[in-house]
Protein backbone atom coordinates (compact mmCIF):
# COMPACT_ATOMS: atom_id res chain seq x y z
CA UNK A 1 0.00 0.00 0.00
CA UNK A 2 2.77 2.24 -0.88
CA UNK A 3 1.16 4.04 -3.84
CA UNK A 4 -1.45 6.21 -2.44
CA UNK A 5 -3.44 6.13 0.70
CA UNK A 6 -6.21 7.58 -0.95
CA UNK A 7 -8.43 5.85 -3.66
CA UNK A 8 -8.60 7.47 -7.23
CA UNK A 9 -11.69 9.42 -7.44
CA UNK A 10 -13.63 7.47 -10.47
CA UNK A 11 -17.34 8.58 -9.41
CA UNK A 12 -18.17 4.99 -9.19
CA UNK A 13 -18.29 3.64 -5.67
CA UNK A 14 -18.14 -0.01 -6.52
CA UNK A 15 -14.85 0.87 -9.12
CA UNK A 16 -13.26 2.55 -5.85
CA UNK A 17 -14.01 -0.22 -3.20
CA UNK A 18 -12.32 -2.56 -6.42
CA UNK A 19 -9.68 -0.47 -6.72
CA UNK A 20 -9.13 0.05 -3.04
CA UNK A 21 -9.11 -4.08 -2.67
CA UNK A 22 -6.98 -4.67 -5.63
CA UNK A 23 -4.50 -2.62 -3.71
CA UNK A 24 -4.56 -4.63 -0.60
CA UNK A 25 -4.77 -7.92 -1.87
CA UNK A 26 -1.40 -6.54 -3.96
CA UNK A 27 0.06 -5.05 -0.89
CA UNK A 28 -0.85 -8.22 1.71
CA UNK A 29 0.85 -10.57 -1.03
CA UNK A 30 4.19 -8.53 -1.34
CA UNK A 31 4.30 -8.21 2.16
CA UNK A 32 3.52 -11.95 3.00
CA UNK A 33 6.30 -12.91 0.30
CA UNK A 34 8.73 -10.74 1.80
CA UNK A 35 8.41 -12.34 5.07
CA UNK A 36 8.45 -15.58 3.17
CA UNK A 37 11.97 -15.11 1.89
CA UNK A 38 13.39 -14.13 5.09
CA UNK A 39 12.46 -17.39 6.48
CA UNK A 40 14.52 -18.94 3.65
CA UNK A 41 17.55 -19.03 5.48
CA UNK A 42 16.25 -20.87 8.91
CA UNK A 43 14.77 -23.70 6.26
CA UNK A 44 17.94 -24.08 4.51
CA UNK A 45 19.87 -24.72 8.09
CA UNK A 46 17.37 -27.34 9.37
CA UNK A 47 17.14 -28.58 5.71
CA UNK A 48 21.32 -28.59 6.20
CA UNK A 49 20.89 -30.07 9.45
CA UNK A 50 18.72 -33.05 8.80
CA UNK A 51 20.45 -33.45 5.95
CA UNK A 52 23.81 -33.83 7.98
CA UNK A 53 22.45 -35.87 10.41
CA UNK A 54 20.88 -38.55 8.07
CA UNK A 55 24.40 -39.35 6.47
CA UNK A 56 26.03 -39.48 10.04
CA UNK A 57 23.94 -41.81 11.09
CA UNK A 58 24.10 -44.16 7.79
CA UNK A 59 27.85 -44.09 8.07
CA UNK A 60 28.60 -44.24 11.42
CA UNK A 61 25.68 -45.68 13.33
CA UNK A 62 26.96 -49.25 12.60
CA UNK A 63 30.34 -48.88 13.40
CA UNK A 64 29.91 -47.19 16.61
CA UNK A 65 27.15 -50.41 17.55
CA UNK A 66 30.00 -52.14 16.88
CA UNK A 67 32.80 -50.55 19.00
CA UNK A 68 30.38 -50.55 21.92
CA UNK A 69 29.38 -54.09 21.88
CA UNK A 70 32.97 -54.62 22.82
CA UNK A 71 31.83 -53.25 26.17
CA UNK A 72 27.94 -53.22 26.62
CA UNK A 73 25.76 -55.98 25.64
CA UNK A 74 24.18 -55.30 22.37
CA UNK A 75 21.08 -53.70 23.31
CA UNK A 76 22.72 -51.25 25.79
CA UNK A 77 24.83 -50.58 22.79
CA UNK A 78 22.37 -49.58 20.42
CA UNK A 79 20.56 -47.58 22.93
CA UNK A 80 23.36 -45.57 23.74
CA UNK A 81 24.47 -45.05 19.92
CA UNK A 82 20.74 -43.98 19.21
CA UNK A 83 20.75 -41.43 22.07
CA UNK A 84 23.96 -40.18 21.09
CA UNK A 85 22.20 -39.31 17.63
CA UNK A 86 19.31 -38.12 19.04
CA UNK A 87 21.01 -35.66 20.82
CA UNK A 88 23.05 -34.55 17.80
CA UNK A 89 19.62 -34.36 16.05
CA UNK A 90 17.74 -32.11 19.05
CA UNK A 91 20.59 -29.37 18.63
CA UNK A 92 20.47 -29.15 15.28
CA UNK A 93 16.28 -28.91 15.56
CA UNK A 94 16.85 -26.01 18.24
CA UNK A 95 19.25 -24.12 16.63
CA UNK A 96 16.93 -24.06 13.62
CA UNK A 97 13.86 -23.03 15.75
CA UNK A 98 15.71 -20.38 17.34
CA UNK A 99 16.84 -18.83 14.12
CA UNK A 100 12.81 -19.21 12.63
CA UNK A 101 11.77 -17.75 15.85
CA UNK A 102 13.83 -14.48 15.16
CA UNK A 103 11.46 -14.21 12.05
CA UNK A 104 8.45 -12.09 12.25
CA UNK A 105 5.04 -14.11 11.18
CA UNK A 106 4.00 -14.44 8.00
CA UNK A 107 1.27 -12.52 7.98
CA UNK A 108 0.31 -9.25 5.94
CA UNK A 109 0.75 -6.99 9.79
CA UNK A 110 2.00 -4.23 8.32
CA UNK A 111 -0.67 -3.82 5.25
CA UNK A 112 -3.58 -4.37 7.91
CA UNK A 113 -2.00 -1.96 10.13
CA UNK A 114 -2.17 0.76 6.81
CA UNK A 115 -5.64 -0.51 5.87
CA UNK A 116 -6.79 0.34 9.47
CA UNK A 117 -5.08 3.69 9.67
CA UNK A 118 -6.57 5.06 5.86
CA UNK A 119 -9.67 3.19 7.08
CA UNK A 120 -10.27 4.99 10.71
CA UNK A 121 -8.02 8.15 9.72
CA UNK A 122 -5.62 7.59 12.70
CA UNK A 123 -2.03 7.19 12.72
CA UNK A 124 -2.01 3.53 14.33
CA UNK A 125 1.71 2.61 16.48
CA UNK A 126 3.93 0.57 14.85
CA UNK A 127 5.95 -2.37 16.09
CA UNK A 128 9.18 -0.22 16.40
CA UNK A 129 7.14 2.28 17.62
CA UNK A 130 6.40 0.36 20.58
CA UNK A 131 9.43 -1.08 21.32
CA UNK A 132 11.15 1.99 21.63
Amino acid sequence: MKESRDPARTGDPLEENLLIARRVADAAQQEMLEKARRRVPALRLGVVAGAFGMLATAATYRMNVLLLERKLPPELAALVAAAVYGGGAGAAALAASRKWRGQPAPLPSETARQLAEVLTGTELPTLRDRSD
